[in-house]
């Protein structure tokens, strides 16, 4: 009798146990990575608020470069242009996108400010000597205090053209440098531009 109740013990636990081992227990991706396929940044100039905005695609880094007024540049033109006035102010605001469904675009900038600890945008400026860049007024910051630069100021100075470099890092080593190989980690989005100041 008392093997029995041993078996049927022994029986019962092993039960439970393959029943609290289901698939429901597996531990899910906390952060999976996010699909991009086009950027936009809206240049609003700071003293009367006019603004454009230009849109990029991100694979193949096929630039589309549409304003606010309707009129588009050729989105197969391999340097979009961002036209800018010397000794001016403006706020830069870059949002990102997931067109793999053209019918629910779906703006994945949320993602990248709930997980603002894990990502950087940097911008790259070679012979820009006459613009400087900090963080913008409404900028996310990460635990640290550190801007995450989804809204950056610009400020020019003299004439010149620069060409722009801009990266959204993923799991950045810093988040300070004057490089891209600085902040370390890996490169989630990639675009350039040309920013002309006259």
């Amino acid at each position: 009798m008392f093997k029995n109740i041993l078996i049927k013990s022994l029986c019962i636990t092993a039960i439970l146990f393959l029943a609290s081992c289901d698939d429901k227990d597996e531990p899910k991706a906390i952060n999976e990575h996010e699909e991009f396929s086009r950027v936009t940044i809206k240049v609003t100039k700071e003293d009367d608020q006019s603004f454009e905005t230009h849109e990029f695609e991100v694979e193949g880094h096929d630039h589309d470069n549409t304003n606010n007024t309707g009129n588009s540049g050729d989105p197969h033109d391999d340097h979009a242009e961002i036209e800018l006035e010397a000794n001016t102010s403006y706020l830069f605001e870059i949002r990102f996108y997931n067109d793999e469904d053209p019918n629910n675009p779906e703006d994945v900038t949320q993602e990248i400010i709930d997980e603002a600890d894990e990502h950087q945008i940097f911008y790259e400026l070679t012979d820009g000597a006459n613009i400087t860049i900090s963080s913008g007024p409404g900028d996310t910051m990460d635990r640290d205090s550190n801007p995450l630069n989804l809204i950056s100021r610009w400020t020019t100075t003299g004439a010149g053209v620069a060409d722009v470099e801009v990266y959204l890092i993923h799991e950045p080593t810093s988040k300070t440098g004057t490089s891209r190989d600085d902040f370390g980690g890996a490169t989630d989005v990639e675009i350039e531009f040309e920013a002309h100041v006259e």
